[in-house]
């Protein structure tokens, strides 16, 4: 009887190529999770001003909230990608307010709602 070892034993059999393809997705995702959270950061940051401005505007604010809403959910389908599940203690570190939580979602289709001149196609 012969012992063989598992195809995917060694790393001697793997193509440079296909190592070097992979790197370089495994960089690409990284530098977009970066780009993302930095996007985050500032939409964030936009809401907080929002709301510490003296007498905020209710459309600006809620413009802002959706904005950041999206941007969240952005951030979020890109730490999955990453292989990164835990989103909470993300979230908590980020300082991400419950409202904003609540509103991760495409933010085009929260403005369209909330704009009462639009009218409604057939």
């Amino acid at each position: 009887m012969t012992l063989r070892p598992p195809a995917n034993a060694g790393s001697a059999g793997t193509d440079p190529l296909d190592a070097a393809l992979e790197q370089e997705i495994l960089n690409e995702k990284a530098s977009t999770l970066a780009r993302l959270t930095g996007k985050l950061e500032r939409a964030l940051a936009g809401l907080k001003e929002i709301e510490t401005a003296e007498g905020p505007a209710a459309g600006a604010y809620q413009k802002q909230l959706a904005l950041a809403g999206e941007a969240l959910w952005h951030v979020s389908i890109q730490r999955e990608l990453c292989g990164l599940r835990g989103h909470t203690a993300f979230y908590d570190f980020m300082g991400v307010p419950k409202a904003v939580r609540l509103r991760m979602g495409p933010a085009s289709s929260t403005l369209k709602s909330q704009d009462p001149g639009q009218t409604q196609g057939l």
